[in-house]
């Protein structure tokens, strides 16, 4: 059963957004953060929250851009210069190219910009100008056949012919690397230095390396998608992961072993399958320029999104991780993953239907249903309680073998005996809808009710009847309201605040600061959640946690 693969959070800015051209064909990023794009309209500048386009100085596609110190260097058709700040904040361009005018040809495009110690190379598909930013000079290489590409390594820079093989720059002129056929049937995309080798990817055949003059394939275990997409983009991320962007296939990341971290296309996330170029800032995101807009996939979140293109998983409500497991509750039943392996997610059987929590208590894993409560036990469904549907569970301090359930039709009593749980009994008394409860002291228990506001319920010592209750007047019911338990405190939030339960008094008291979470019309649920690592998370429009304003 196949589904779709967790991808950490991407940010998607199409055109209508950035307000210039579709296509972003290069990316550099300055040392104030602010992040550069060469796009069809000019140099596209975003500063993390505006963005600013500045026309090519001729009126044409902007093809490269390469920040380097206080300049940003770009290229375009029959151009090429740099960019610098003025007083005012706004760039002004300075040709470089009109230096040499001479010496370009007609229709040269620059679609590179490289750098390397104090030289600047501009590289078009006939020739590359080498420009000595300390004497303000220029050397030019024209070779007898086309560049496909330019490439800079830690130590070398490199250019690939179209028909004569991989040349290195050395004082300025280009000197045959390797004549090997690989280099002529090939077209190399990058070349990424290893500790005694280099790793060539190229268009259609994947990755080979090279040692000591002999050439052969570098394996990773998507060659057969890599070598069916023609790459058109790479990079070597800090990590040492390598980034590629594909014609028709999106991208894939992968790790220094060749093993597959990532491949995204349009249908999994990013917003085009076309990718023009790759760049990763100082915060470690990936930019990602499109044939048709902007991407930037932060890989160092902690929050992943697993979308279900098919449909079969449904909606989620709960989840939980047992023993390097995925556990997710939805609408459809009950799935599991192993949680460190790009794997699909599995069906328990006997769970369909609607799951609406997951508990984890003394190494058992109990699942809250529409049918009742199942024990699950090595991913099989083992019901130990049908007479109503369960919302949740709350351990009993004073003894771990005794587990309280809130049910459609009030509250229930699951025990351990001879190391099996089953079902005790019903709290007598007490039939209203427990969907959030939480227990304040032995035989007291704190329900709210969406419809009808908050309870205060007392039971005899057994758990077995209810002996009294009442519904608290202040604060009252509220629509999708919460009630949890943080650091021995009671919370219950609402449209109108949070409150917190006074144990002296048995009365709710509003917690004005907590209750500037919902300033300015932005409650939409007062739902609470206290995580493993004991934090309060509340909902809003987004998240929001308390932890630091809850004592």
């Amino acid at each position: 059963m196949g589904f779709a693969q967790e991808l950490p959070p991407i940010v998607k800015y199409p055109p209508s957004s950035y307000n210039a051209g579709n296509q972003n064909w290069m990316i550099s990023q300055d040392k104030n953060n602010f992040v550069y794009f060469a796009n069809n309209e000019g140099l596209l500048e975003f500063n993390g929250s505006d963005w600013t386009i500045y026309p090519s100085p001729n009126e044409t596609i902007m093809r490269s851009v390469k920040v380097i110190d206080e300049k940003i260097y770009t290229g375009c058709y029959m151009e090429f210069g740099f960019w610098k700040r003025l007083s005012n904040g706004q760039l002004k361009y300075t040709s470089l190219s009109s230096k040499v005018k001479s010496k370009i040809l007609d229709d040269e495009q620059f679609w590179s910009i490289l750098h390397f110690d104090h030289w600047v190379i501009f590289q078009s598909l006939n020739q590359l100008f080498i420009y000595d930013t300390k004497t303000s000079t220029f050397e030019v290489i024209t070779p007898k056949s086309g560049i496909f590409k330019a490439y800079i390594t830690s130590k070398s820079i490199f250019y690939q012919t179209v028909s004569e093989g991989l040349f290195e720059i050395e004082n300025g002129k280009g000197k045959l690397f390797s004549k090997n056929p690989f280099f002529i049937q090939n077209r190399i995309i990058s070349i990424f230095k290893q500790d005694n080798s280099f790793l060539f990817l190229t268009q259609y055949n994947g990755f080979y390396e090279y040692k000591n003059e002999i050439i052969q394939k570098w394996v990773t275990d998507s060659d057969p998608e890599i070598n069916s997409s023609s790459i058109y983009c790479a990079q070597k991320n800090s990590d040492n992961s390598i980034v590629f962007g594909t014609v028709s296939n999106g991208i894939f990341i992968i790790d220094s072993n060749g093993k597959t971290k990532y491949h995204i296309t349009q249908n999994k996330g990013i917003g085009n399958n076309t990718v023009l170029s790759l760049f990763e800032d100082t915060e470690k995101n990936i930019w990602i320029g499109l044939d048709n807009g902007i991407n930037c996939i932060n890989l160092s979140s902690p929050i992943f999104s697993y979308t279900d293109n098919t449909g079969i998983l449904g909606t989620v409500y709960t989840s939980i991780l047992k023993e390097g497991k995925l556990y997710i509750g939805t609408n459809q039943g009950l799935f599991y993953k192993n949680i460190q392996e790009d794997d699909n997610f599995k069906f328990i059987s006997g769970t369909k239907g609607q799951v609406w929590s997951l508990f984890l208590h003394d190494n058992s894993l109990f699942c809250g249903h529409d049918l009742g409560t199942f024990l699950i036990e090595n991913q099989t469904a083992i019901p130990i309680f049908s007479a109503s549907g369960t919302w949740k569970f709350e351990p009993i301090e004073s003894n771990k073998n005794i587990l309280l359930q809130g049910n459609y039709y009030g509250l229930s009593v699951l025990e351990k005996v001879n190391n099996s749980w089953r079902f005790r009994n019903k709290i007598n008394g007490f039939d209203y809808s427990s969907k959030y409860f939480e227990i304040t002291k032995p035989g007291e228990i704190i329900v709210s009710h969406e419809y009808k506001g908050i309870f205060r319920v007392k039971t005899n010592p057994t758990y077995s009847t209810v002996s009294y209750f009442e519904t608290y007047k202040n604060p009252g019911k509220g629509k999708n309201a919460g009630l949890t338990k943080f650091n021995s405190k009671i919370y219950y939030a609402l449209k109108e605040g949070i409150f917190t339960l006074n144990t002296n008094t048995n009365q709710f008291e509003k917690d004005k600061t907590l209750s500037n979470v919902f300033d300015k019309n932005e409650y939409i649920s007062g739902k609470m959640m206290v995580d493993q690592s004991n934090r309060l998370w509340l909902l809003q429009f987004g998240i929001g946690r308390l932890q630091n304003r809850v004592t």
